[in-house]
């Protein structure tokens, strides 16, 4: 791959270059096991490119500044460890764009590598790693949602909450007699949040890392681990009646055969675990009501004599109607829904929420509304997937919502899910400083409406405080 450096550079640089490179490669497996602590809770990705850029320093002749910028220039072709390996040793260097266009690259590849991100911020405010305000921040904070709750995952996985927030999987539900609650990686999880250096959290896709919501620790604060999680959600099928291209390139529904197995599954691992939730939602990976699986699980939790309104139904809204509510018997055990749309009008809805129609949307979040007025549920919230083809409509959503009765609206950052190229995420994704289009999403970021009291920004709220008094936002 051609590029100006290497029309300069000696011809051994180069090559010594590209072999440095290719033993990095190498490992990419390794840190890959080391992401998920599969080699134990002290072995985990960070102190695995700490190590990697300690030895890169201590070669002696190395031309350090050049093999960095020779990496840049390649970067696409190189793989995740090596270019984290890369932006740590130029962020040890102060070499801060450097080091922050490195792990860049790797973040528009995999939203679930948190080194990355961490180097990104750590660049971006010229600092050590580890050292960044979120860091100090989180020092004196401490999280609930590993004592409380846990999902599921379509790759059987089990995390403790979303897998962009935290995607370290604690175990999987397919996993011969394995108790994933109380498994190694749980009580390691447990313990960093416990201690506050959160390092198995994403700093960026976490709203309440984002919007700095997380409550202060209290002195010798010792919480007890329950025997059972009171928060499930269900995320194992991805299952939808449309194909929205933030999360997939085509239409995802699995067969009869398969949605058996699921169900079986269901029945024999999750059901014991539901047994005293107070609180189950269904579903972050697909739809309830497009999915044969997650009918069929609804229909089976809500015809169990448990407590009402624990049920939170995350949707894309097409099909949660009044006949949904009958067939399914949701009436009374539904405490919230969840409509996921990212427009504000029928010509973007379109292209953002593929095999949708808008009029039918609207006949949906109008039934909706009617169960939130009557007190039928408990809230209704709009989501917002902010990418470049929709961030102009921010302030139009939030109106959205209010005309159609929704008390709560929730922005979120696009996230590649694996199905989109690092080229064309970066082409997407308008949270990103180097996007042409970041500084006109910043400006969006000021409009009034967006600092409503329902409106939660999420993962965008540290944008928001960068945007800080900007005005122009028409």
């Amino acid at each position: 791959m051609a590029s100006e450096l290497d029309t300069t550079a000696r011809p051994s640089d180069a090559r010594d270059f590209e072999k440095i490179c290719l033993e990095l490669d190498a490992l990419e497996a390794i840190y890959l096991r080391r992401r998920r602590l599969l080699d134990g809770p002290e072995n985990n990705a960070i102190r695995y490119i700490e190590e990697r850029a300690d030895d890169l320093a201590s070669r002696g002749g190395l031309d350090a500044e050049g093999l960095i910028h020779w990496a840049r220039d390649n970067s696409e072709s190189v793989q995740r460890v090596t270019l984290n390996t890369f932006a740590l040793l130029a962020l040890e260097r102060k070499q801060w764009e450097d080091a922050r266009k490195l792990a860049s690259e790797v973040v528009s590849r995999d939203h679930h590598d948190l080194v990355s991100q961490r180097i990104v911020d750590a660049a971006s405010e010229k600092c050590r790693l580890n050292e960044t305000e979120a860091d100090r921040w989180l020092s004196g904070r401490r999280c609930s949602a590993p004592f409380e709750q846990l999902e599921t995952r379509v790759n059987r996985s089990v995390h403790f909450c979303c897998s962009a927030w935290q995607p370290i999987p604690i175990g999987r539900i397919d996993g011969e007699d394995e108790d994933f609650w109380t498994s190694e990686i749980a009580t390691e999880i447990r313990r960093s949040v416990s201690e506050g250096d959160f390092s198995h959290c994403s700093r960026w896709h976490c709203p309440a890392i984002a919007a700095r919501r997380l409550a202060k620790a209290k002195p010798q604060e010792s919480k007890p681990v329950p025997a059972s999680p009171r928060r499930v959600i269900l995320s194992h099928d991805r299952s939808c009646n449309i194909s929205c291209p933030s999360c997939r390139k085509e239409l995802i529904l699995i067969d009869h055969a398969s949605s058996r197995r699921l169900d079986e599954l269901f029945e024999e691992k999750l059901l014991p675990l539901l047994a005293d939730a107070e609180q189950i939602k269904v579903t972050g990976s697909g739809d309830p009501f497009g999915s044969r699986h997650f009918r069929s699980v609804l229909k089976a939790l809500c015809s169990q004599d448990a407590p009402p309104r624990r049920l939170q139904l995350h949707t894309n809204g097409l099909l949660a109607n009044e006949r949904a509510w009958n067939d399914l018997g949701l009436w009374d055990n539904v405490s919230s829904v969840w409509v996921s749309v990212d427009a504000a009008d029928a010509e973007t809805y379109s292209e953002l929420r593929r095999g949708g129609d808008f009029e039918q949307l609207l006949g949906a979040l109008k039934f909706l509304g009617v169960l939130r007025r009557a007190g039928a549920i408990e809230s209704l919230r709009l989501d917002f997937v902010v990418q470049a083809r929709n961030f102009d409509q921010m302030g139009n959503f939030v109106d959205l919502a209010q005309r159609v009765g929704a008390d709560k609206v929730y922005f979120l950052r696009l996230r590649n899910w694996g199905h989109e190229s690092a080229e064309n995420f970066r082409k997407l994704d308008v949270c990103d400083q180097d996007h042409p289009a970041y500084h006109k999403l910043l400006s969006r970021l000021a409009d009034p409406r967006l600092a409503q009291p329902n409106v939660d920004l999420g993962s965008l709220a540290t944008l928001r405080r960068e945007a800080g008094t900007t005005r122009v936002y028409a």
